[in-house]
Order: C-alpha cells, then structure tokens, then sequence
C-alpha cells in the first residue's frame, strides 16, 4: 500500500518553544483529539491560530511511477511570530526528492548530502548562528520529515515537497493512498492524480475515505464523490476537491470532529489491460523497463506450512484474533493444495489432524533455556503428513487452532527448522511434482529459546533451507524483532509483512493471505541481450495472482531490446515468453535510479560486501538527490535575528498537562506558553537515545504525550531546528536539538542494588529499563494487580507481579536474559513477573 501522511502545526516562538511528539506507525497513525484553544496575550488580543489558506497535492504516474508535489500555503493572522513545523510520514518505497521553503518571497531550496557530511553541514550552520533542519534516514523503515521555520507576523510561508515512489501491483491493482490529516477545516483542499501508461486502463476508481487505522465497513458519508475523466484509454485525471460541508461530512463519517476537517486517506486504485506474450518492455533514452504479469493463469498447486506462534506473549486478545484469522485462512485453501499445521513456544508442535494426541512435539527438551548451542536431531524424528485440502481435513485444522494457549518461550529457529523439514519430507516422499512450497511464518516477539542470536539464526535457517523455499515472515504487534526478521525472509526468497495490534488484527492476516493465496509461476528469470546493463533484479521465486513483476536497465541509445525472453515454470511445467518492445510514454531514468537503489540498499543488508554496495547506493542517491538510509537532506533557513518575546507563566490560562495537540497534514496548532506548574514526566523513551534527548521522542504506537519547557523548575529547552530520523530505535530523534539545564535523573533503589545487582546500569535516566523495546518501569511505587494470570517460561501458571512483590522469584532473576523469561507486562507501562502461585 503507498500511504503517505503530512503534518504541519504552529509553534509560537517563545525563549523555549513547545516540542511535540506525535505517535507514528509506519503506514498507521493515529491524530488525537484537541480542542481549538487561545490564549491571551498581554495587550488583551487573542493569539489567532494560523490558517491554511491553501493546499494542493498533485500527483503524476507515469508507467506506475508516480511522483507527488504537495503545497501546503500557510499565514500567520497573529501579532506576534509563530513557528511553523512541516512534517512528513512517508511509506518505506517512496523516496523524498525535493523540498523547497517559500519565506518572505524568497526561496529556500533543500539539497542532499552523505549523512555524515549532511551532520556536518547542520553543526556549521548552528555554529554560525543560522537555523538549520538536518533530515535523516538511518534505516530503510525510516520514513519521516521534519522542517520548521519561523513565520513573522501577518506573513505567509510556503512549503513544496516532492517525493516519488514506484507503484506497486497487489490483488489485481495498484493503489494510490494520499493521508490528509490538516486539523481544521481549509478553504481550498485540491487533490489531483493524473495517470498516463502506455497501455489502456482497464479500471479507475476513487474508494471510500480510509481512516488510515482500523478496516472501515462500507459508509455512504465516507464516498469521496471524486471526478473521474479518462481523456484516453491510456489516460485519467481523477479530482477530489472537498468544501467545507463536504469534509465535515467525511469527518462524521470517520468518528472524527467535524470542525477540525477532513482526517483520513484519499485512495485511487488502477490497472491496465494486460499483454499475453510476457508482459511489455518499454524504451527511451537509452533506459528500459519490464513489466510482466500475464493474465488468465491457473495457480500452482502448493504446499503451505502455517508455523504460528503461541508463547505467553501471545496470550489474550492476540492469540483470539490469531484462530480467527486461520478459521479464514484455511477456509480460502485451494481445493488441490496441501498443509501443515505447526505451532511452536519453547518446542515445536506439528499436529497431526488425525489423532490430535499423538502430535509431534519438537524437540521434547525441558531444558532448552539458556542453550542456544543445543541443536536437536531431527532426522528420525516421526513427523504427521502433509494433509490435502478436504472438508475433512480443514474442520480438524479448525479443532486444533481453536485447542491452542498461549504459553512458554519462543523458540524461532527450531520452528523454521522443522517448516523447512516438513516440506522436504513430502518431496522425499512424493517428489517435487512442481508443487510450491511456502512457509508463513508468525510470530509476535524475539528469539528467548535455543538459538536467539539473529546472525545464528539467519544463517542456519539459510543452511537447512537447501531448496529454497519462499519463507514470509508475518511481525505481529510492536514487540516481533521485525529488523531480524526482514533479513531472514530476504535471506531465504521471501518477504516480512507487518500486523499492526488492533481490533482488526484478523482482517489484516486475512488480506495479506489473499496476495499471496494463490501462485502463478515460479522460478521466474529474466535474460536480455549482451547490450543491456545496470539491470536490477532479474530472477524471482514467485509471482502471486494478482502481482506484478518489474525488471529495469539501461541500454546504447539506438540499440533494440532485442529477443528478451521469461523463464519460467507454471503448472503445465516449463514456459517461455517472449514479451513485446515498444516506446515508453514518459521517461525511465528516474524510475530506473529509483529501482538501483531500493536494489543496492535491499543487497546491502544480507550481503558480506556491504562497505561496496553502500558505496553504489550512495552514489547513485546523491546523483538524483534521493534522502535514502545512506543519504539526509539538509535545509538552511534564513538567518533572523529579531527578538521574540515570551509569555509570563501567569499570563497563560490554567491547561491540563497532557493534553494533546491539534495536528495534522496542512493542520496547525496552537502553541504551549510556559506553565507555572512542573511537567509530568513519561517513561517514553528509548535505551541510548533517551539519555541524550530525554524530552524528544516518538515512539510508534505510543500515547501522545507532549513535552513542556519548566519555567518553575528551572528547566528549559532552545531548540536549535534540528531532527535526524531512527526509526532502528522507532523514534524521531532531535539530533544536538536543545540545550538543557540539569535534570534530576532516576536514583536506583538500594534494594535494587542489593537484590539485583546486575540491574544497576540497566535503567534510562528516566526510570524505564534499557534492555525492552517497550518503555517499562519496575513500578517502585505502585501495587500489584489482582489476579493477571500469566504462565513462566516453565509452562506453570502465576500472577503478574511487580517484582519487588515476587521476593521468591529473585534468586531465579540472575541477569537480563532471566528476567525477560519471565517477563510480563502490567498496563503496558511496567515490568512484571510470571510469580509462581502458592500451593
């Protein structure tokens, strides 16, 4: 899904701004609730909140390469100077080319840089007194923009961004999501998407308003009523310019407040008549590109196995969305396929659907904690057969889904282990048969049993996996090791998809079944002639009804693409297709580039030459001034030395510490005066990052808390305009941001100390412990719930207790791996453990 998310609020310009954090998922985020407040000033007046009086997105595909320009016009009615904050949520396939500032009728134009070199620019740029916003992306799941200036009064600003992403093909189309979020209604709101491709369309629709969180049921009020007009077979204008009456209605639609505007996501989804020969290649300038996904095939027949997780983690609401998604998934197997049903903890479970009680449990080993050299013989090991797709067969795999608990630890490897050895079997047993193997893979956390290092891991999965079957990791919530998961399944001819924790966690693994339900060819080469060069990826595993894949290269102008040819196998066997050649509509060198890099930065990650890759990455970004993982954009504002004048603490109206403020893309909000009372402090922070910006962070999923400057207290913060985005460790980290008077950090307890000595340098400054992902606290000061069952690494049943209320479990709490063991969590704020209950 291409979803793309901006946000842009006000900040008044006092001695030390407001900093806001706003909670980001990925493609999920949530925009809370605010009410539109004033405050008063000295003289009396209002501080009027700045309008957008204008915002446009226009959006350009061309060979499903689409490239986005959003103008967001923005004044600011007050009398005084307020700040101005454009913020940007981006998907991981787009790549943000541009980006320009429009202050005082002189522009300010963005460019990029290494990253290193890009630091280095923003360190000068303070140094000398000038504002600067460094704009990083340090992993490929960064996907955010920050840049704030300062708007005089009765001044306008403009903000131009650009950035370009390859659209992807998935259920038989390709889809378009633009997330609107201003947070006040606006005058004029303009989204356009023109389409050209060079072949017809077979459809265009614009669906019904998203809410960019929860699947929607169907709702009138949310129907864009969006103008459609298709000049040309090839061609489509699609229009969505909603008045105020149409974004109050969206907004009621959508559970939102109707005069904080239009929240949620345009969509426009599209596909072309396919070729039957091989897809089509187009031609100019010396670039090329492939496409190829031929119609009216019938799928391969497969052999899936569903390795599911069912540790204590999953314990609760997670596990009950689980059988519930596979009361679907087993129901939408195709009638010729075959399945496996595993389940795996601290062991492994293969059920055998015949005699429930004779399953294998795998290995049947109570001592597998704290033994990740232990590895297990399988290979005389009796393991249940591969089943048919029966009715039979499907109403026993529904009793065994429904018969599963959570419990125990989670041991990834072992799991993988025994997938891959089932599938082997079968082929041992029946031969390949051209059927198609696949793993899906769930899980919900880390590696805790047998082997739990992701280098150990990956590369043993990667050895037993001699046959190369396609393992699609499937990260479920927040707390799944999504980074070693992405390795492995790039590793080892899959892909890791996330499910995001929330009500309709089933329906997320329902659909993402449905891509990849059904395969369509598989071993999939691509071979041009000798002339060809620079080209990406040209083999594949697998193509998935429904899917698309895309080749590009470049070539001498005036020289053919001569006789290309596809390799494949389908389910008759062998297949050849000799796809057509034509000129291209538009031009392919950025398409081209953008391709090379996702290619290089993808390599980099599982490849033993990663310095050189890096290298070509670099280069290649640079050139067309991509803000990748290996490059950051860097942009100078105007140098302004006019004073600002700040608020008296009792100047400011009385406001509820934590109340959250009002943002969105194109949104404004109003900004925080000093508050004569101290802030609250939110255990929200990450390990290392949180010792050095312990007022600055955003953490996916989290509850909006915002941070406040401490007049009373005597703590304050200068921001200094900076941002550098990580999202390895999840946050927007405001790089060397603020300058920071003293702030009293967390004492460990002597009792900590004394019981367990080795948690001594295991706490942030803020009181949360470094070594979760989670943001959790011991809860010194708080009282155990009643009643939290739980079950420890053991398969015993306790209570979730603090720990300082489970004096019994402290021997057993030797180091930081022992504790996650039995681990749990209370209110999703403090770590608690599996206590054993009394007899």
């Amino acid at each position: 899904m291409v979803c793309t998310v901006f946000k842009i609020f006000a900040l008044a310009a006092l001695t030390a701004s407001c900093i806001v954090a706003i909670p980001v998922d990925k493609d999920m985020v949530v925009v809370t609730d605010v009410p539109n407040v004033t405050f008063p000033t000295k003289e009396g007046n209002t501080n009027q909140r700045p309008q957008i009086s204008e915002m446009n997105i226009k959006t350009n595909v061309t060979n499903r390469f689409a490239q986005t320009t959003v103008t967001s016009k923005v004044k600011n009615h007050a009398t005084k100077s307020q700040e101005a904050v454009f913020f940007v949520v981006l998907p991981d396939q787009a790549f943000i080319s541009a980006f320009i500032m429009e202050i005082d009728g002189k522009n300010y134009t963005a460019y990029v840089q290494e990253k290193e070199k890009a630091k280095k620019t923003y360190e000068d740029a303070v140094s000398s007194g000038i504002g600067a916003a460094h704009v990083a992306v340090s992993a490929r799941d960064s996907n955010k923009f920050t840049v704030n200036v300062n708007i005089e009064p009765e001044s306008k600003a403009v903000f131009y961004l650009t950035y370009e992403e390859l659209l992807e093909r998935k259920k038989g189309f390709y889809e378009l999501v633009i997330n609107i979020h201003p947070g006040q209604l606006v005058k004029d709101l303009n989204v356009e998407v023109d389409i050209d491709e060079s072949r017809a369309l077979s459809f265009v629709k614009a669906p019904q308003i998203r809410s960019g969180n929860e699947i929607l049921k169907e709702n009138d009020e949310l129907d864009p009523r969006a103008q459609i007009d298709t000049p040309k077979p090839e061609q489509a204008v699609i229009k969505f310019k909603p008045d105020y009456e149409k974004q109050k209605r969206i907004a009621h639609g959508l559970g939102t407040k109707e005069d904080e505007g239009l929240s949620g996501q345009f969509i426009v989804q599209y596909d072309v008549e396919r070729d039957q020969e091989g897809g089509e290649i187009l031609v100019k300038d010396g670039y090329f590109v492939h496409f190829f996904a031929p119609p009216n095939l019938k799928p391969l027949v497969k052999h899936v196995v569903f390795v599911l997780d069912t540790s204590g983690s999953m314990y609760g609401r997670r596990i009950e969305q689980l059988k519930e998604a596979m009361k679907n998934i087993l129901g939408d197997l195709n009638p010729e396929d075959y399945f496996n049903l595993v389940e795996f903890n601290s062991n492994v479970k293969v059920w055998n659907l015949d005699a429930p009680e004779e399953s294998t449990t795998f290995p049947n080993d109570d001592n597998l904690w704290g033994h990740p050299e232990k590895v297990h013989e399988i290979k005389d090991v009796s393991f249940p057969p591969a089943y048919p797709v029966k009715n039979t067969t499907i109403n026993k795999a529904n009793k065994a889904v429904m018969e599963m608990h959570a419990t125990g630890g989670t041991n990834i490897y072992e799991a993988i282990r025994v997938g891959i050895h089932l599938i082997k079997l079968r082929q041992k047993r029946v031969g390949n048969n051209n059927i198609q193997p696949l793993i899906i893979f769930l899980t919900d956390g880390e590696a805790t049993v047998g082997k739990v290092s992701e280098n150990e891991i990956i590369a043993g999965v990667s050895d037993e996996n001699s046959i190369k079957i396609p393992i699609v990791s499937l990260s479920f919530g927040d707390s799944a090791d999504r980074k070693m998961l992405k390795k492995l399944s790039q590793k080892n001819f899959g892909f890791e998809r996330t499910i995001y924790e929330d009500s309709d966690s089933d329906l997320q693994l329902q659909n993402f079944y449905k891509e990849i339900s059904s395969p369509l060819l598989n071993n999939i080469k691509f071979t041009y002639t000798p002339d060809t060069v620079s080209l990406t990826r040209t083999d594949f595993p697998i193509l998935y009804q429904g899917g698309e894949l895309v080749v590009s290269g470049r070539i001498p102008e005036n020289v053919n693409v001569d006789k290309p040819i596809v390799s494949c196998f389908g389910i008759l066997g062998p297949v050849l297709y000799r796809p057509k050649v034509k000129k291209s509509v538009g031009q392919l060198e950025r398409l081209w580039a953008y391709m090379t890099v996702k290619k290089l930065l993808g390599e980099k990650e599982t490849s033993t030459n990663a310095t050189e890759i890096e290298k070509k990455a670099l280069d290649l970004a640079l050139k067309y001034s991509f803000v990748t993982p290996v490059t950051s954009m860097v942009v100078v504002k105007p140098n302004s030395t006019k004073s600002v004048d700040t608020e008296e603490a009792s100047s400011s109206p009385d406001y509820a510490p934590g109340a959250p403020l009002n943002v969105g893309f194109g949104g404004i909000a109003l900004s925080r005066p000093f508050l004569s009372a101290p802030a609250p402090q939110y255990p929200l922070l990450t390990s290392t990052l949180a010792q050095q910006y312990p007022l600055a962070t955003v953490l996916p999923g989290s509850t909006y808390q915002p941070s406040y400057d401490r007049v009373a207290t005597g703590f304050a913060m200068v921001p200094n305009h900076v941002f550098e985005l990580d999202s390895d460790e999840g946050v927007i980290n405001h790089t060397e941001a603020f300058s920071t008077t003293t702030m009293k950090p967390f004492v460990v307890p002597a009792e900590i100390k004394t019981k367990l000595p080795w948690m001594e340098t295991k706490f942030n400054v803020d009181g949360t412990l470094t070594f979760f992902k989670g943001h959790y606290t011991l809860g010194l000061n708080e009282t155990s719930p009643a009643g939290l069952d739980c079950t420890d690494p053991q398969s015993e049943e306790g209570f979730c207790m603090l720990v300082k209320d489970c004096e019994i479990l402290l021997p057993k709490l030797i180091d930081e791996q022992s504790f996650k063991d039995y681990f749990c969590s209370i209110e999703n704020k403090f770590a608690g453990v599996c206590c054993p209950k009394k007899k």
